[in-house]
């Protein structure tokens, strides 16, 4: 076993945990290397430690023999005569000796690629070959699913979740986004009136856009000042959509659309 190779866990390992072992035959010596969720322990600690635990130890070919102290107990442990431990190879019999005797060193981390040994696609998993896109799909889905263990995520229009939450859902990420068409020009409407920068670099940038975009008023509630300020996102909105003052399908109510899609995107539903 020249490479990281997965040996104990789960096919789904992203979700429910993964042993991977590195043998070293010139060395004499398996690395192994353990990756739990912490959602499947405590969910508590996703939030306050990180997505997941990731605990490590080395063993020597000498300690895998049948004078280690730990045998006796770990074969008791996984139900395992000796002649059968005998046979296997070493990274098993490692497995077996760290899942009784612990592992020395621990740690928690936000994303797969931090836990992992080796880049993904260099891993021999169960479930077939990994890349860097599929571990950040990966780290969204657990993200979601602890921000629902943890926090409400369902709100009322217009509301936005405690800091915690908001920051446990970003991430400590920019929010990135792509506007065009509409969003583009209800986004430059709402900013425009609000008086704000539009930026979603950090929470609360985040979240003083999304509550002007919330909170952008009909065109005929504006003053003559502020209306002159939007006047030309408001003719090109109508030349090209129809009248921005329309109560189902103006500026104003996309404005508040595309704030309820940022919402959803990082995993809150304004209801």
């Amino acid at each position: 076993m020249t490479r990281w190779t997965q040996i104990g866990g789960d096919m789904s390992w992203e979700r429910h945990g993964a042993v991977l072992a590195l043998d070293e035959p010139t060395h004499r010596q398996v690395h192994l290397l353990r990756i739990d969720p912490w959602i499947e322990h405590e969910r508590e600690a996703a939030v306050s430690h990180g997505l997941y635990l990731v605990d490590e130890k080395t063993l020597d070919y000498d300690d895998l023999g049948d004078e280690s102290k730990d045998l006796r107990g770990a074969l008791s442990y996984v139900g395992m005569e000796l002649d059968e431990y005998e046979k296997l190879p070493p990274v098993h019999r490692a497995e077996i000796l760290a899942s009784y005797s612990g592992y020395d060193e621990s740690r928690s981390v936000d994303r797969l690629a931090e836990a992992l040994p080796a880049a993904a696609g260099e891993i021999e998993f169960w479930a077939g070959k990994e890349s860097p896109e599929k571990l950040d799909a990966y780290d969204r889905e657990m993200r979601l699913e602890a921000l629902q263990a943890n926090f409400d995520t369902h709100l009322t229009a217009g509301e936005m979740p405690p800091d915690e939450a908001l920051a446990f859902a970003l991430a400590g990420q920019p929010f990135e986004m792509d506007l065009k068409g509409q969003d583009a020009m209800a986004f430059e409407y709402a900013m425009a009136v609000a008086e704000a920068s539009g930026s979603t670099d950090t929470n609360e940038e985040f979240a003083t856009t999304v509550r002007a975009l919330a909170a952008a008023p009909e065109p005929g509630e504006l003053g003559r000042a502020k209306l002159d300020e939007v006047t030309r996102v408001l003719e090109e909105w109508e030349r090209r959509h129809g009248d921005p003052a329309d109560e189902d399908d103006g500026i104003a109510a996309a404005a508040r659309s595309l704030a309820s899609s940022m919402m959803e995107s990082i995993g809150f539903v304004w209801t």
